[in-house]
């Protein structure tokens, strides 16, 4: 389809959530837990594009697609509350990429409150963080292609349908919720060496040469939902590692996480699987650009992983539902007057407006998670679960570049240079963290807002 045929087609989606959401959904008054799940094809037209490099704020059209692009939507409803997950084999969403004045996250939700009893702050909007995917994170001129505009209005329809269709397929279930390690997959991506460099792919080194010890989480979390009857009905996965290896390959891809989910849904006739990835702001996949026989390999070494432990899973009888939202407005980056190419694009995100960010934090009965804006650094994750979220969910509800810890900023690296990909000052990350343990605290006590 080219552009002039995309644009007339773009109300398709747009019609299709009219005709889903013909009036708000009565509460139900029950006790017990009701699960929906949808899923939509959203594969771009080629003429979309891609990021090419951050660094140098470029982007071009895709050549193909190796592999289509889905929206999974999860809602759960325990007849008292409801929430709602979906998961995007998207890159991620700037909330600006609508245009001045406007919120992509607070569209969504308000287009899916209008035709559902979900509170907007209920719901969460995940990226698989693909980066073979529509660059829909705001660091090169992507609003400027002919047609982009059209195609996001398009697309935020679809995204909303995909929720509005999950809560209407709602159907009572069963839940169940697990964990296994998965090794071999994710690379720390910052080992300091004492000769003061930075191990970021390939080998690892020698513990002896290791200046700074560090840590992976490489724990894959499961909840899996089964109608009464048995029958699978949705799948929701939680891992930690940047899906690069499709990066810089100009195939329409959803990486690994697609690998993943084509999988599990393939060996679960009916259910929709979901992906949400972790705080790898510093973890890679162990393969970084090469080509599709590793992003195979790597979906189906979790897929597999994820339907060897359902076997195992139990039923959890308390079902209760509880959400929480906090906002911050973060300190910026110092900017320096914009004397190069790097810091005239940073100067000119900043100049979009203050830096705000959202923590969510989300329980389903023993099962709590959080979720972070933009790509959080493993540790942060780390020190949540410590705190006890059961996993974390980095890409979410918006995204503001990294989140490097406190001693990136003096260690160095690409993740904490001055760029529009790192635009938040030293301290944000510990911010998000400490607000991410107040909304658990509030989820996994009454589960009521205070």
């Amino acid at each position: 389809m080219n552009r002039r045929e995309f644009i007339a087609h773009s109300g398709s989606a747009v019609g299709s959530l009219a005709l889903a959401g013909c009036g708000p959904v009565p509460p139900t008054k029950r006790t017990s837990l009701v699960v929906g799940a949808a899923k939509r094809r959203i594969t771009p037209p080629l003429w979309v594009p891609y990021l090419t490099s951050s660094g140098n704020g470029t982007h071009a059209p895709f050549q193909s697609v190796h592999d289509d692009l889905f929206a999974r939507a999860l809602v759960l409803d325990d007849g008292r509350d409801a929430i709602a997950v979906i998961a995007v084999d998207f890159i991620g969403y700037d909330n600006a990429i609508l245009g001045p004045g406007r919120n992509f996250t607070a569209e969504l939700r308000r287009k899916v409150a209008a035709s559902t009893t979900l509170k907007p702050d209920a719901v969460m909007l995940a990226a698989t963080h693909s980066h073979s995917t529509p660059e829909t994170i705001g660091l090169t001129p992507f609003r400027e292609v002919r047609g982009v505009p059209e195609w996001l209005e398009n697309h935020l329809g679809e995204l909303a349908a995909t929720v509005i269709e999950a809560w209407r397929n709602r159907v009572p279930a069963r839940a169940h919720a697990g964990v296994t390690k998965v090794e071999g997959i994710a690379r720390y991506r910052r080992i300091r060496l004492r000769n003061g460099k930075e191990s970021r792919q390939g080998p690892l080194p020698a513990p002896e040469d290791v200046a700074v010890p560090w840590r992976l989480d490489e724990e894959l979390n499961i909840l899996h939902f089964e109608r009464d009857n048995g029958a699978p009905l949705a799948v929701l996965l939680n891992y930690t590692a940047h899906p690069v290896v499709a990066m810089l390959l100009p195939h329409v891809s959803a990486d690994y996480p697609g690998a993943a989910t084509t999988l599990v849904e393939r060996e679960l006739p009916g259910a929709v699987c979901l992906f949400t990835n972790g705080c790898a702001g510093n973890v890679n996949t162990v393969k970084v650009a090469t080509h599709f026989d590793d992003v195979q390999t790597i979906g189906a070494t979790l897929g597999r992983a994820a339907l060897g432990k359902l076997r195992e899973l139990k039923p959890f009888a308390e079902t209760t539902v509880a959400h929480r939202s906090t906002g911050l407005t973060l300190v910026p980056r110092e900017c320096l007057p914009a004397k190069t190419p790097v810091l005239s694009r940073l100067a000119k995100k900043l100049a979009e407006g203050p830096l705000r960010a959202e923590v969510q934090a989300m329980r389903l009965g023993p099962v709590s998670w959080v979720s972070l804006p933009g790509e959080p650094f493993v540790e942060t994750g780390l020190a949540l679960k410590a705190a006890g979220a059961t996993f974390v969910v980095g890409y979410a509800n918006g995204w503001l570049g990294y989140f490097p810890i406190r001693r990136a900023y003096d260690e160095g690296g690409y993740e904490a240079s001055v760029g529009a990909w790192s635009r938040v000052a030293p301290g944000s990350a510990e911010r998000l963290e400490a607000a991410g343990i107040d909304c658990l605290r509030v989820v996994n006590g009454s589960g009521r807002k205070p």
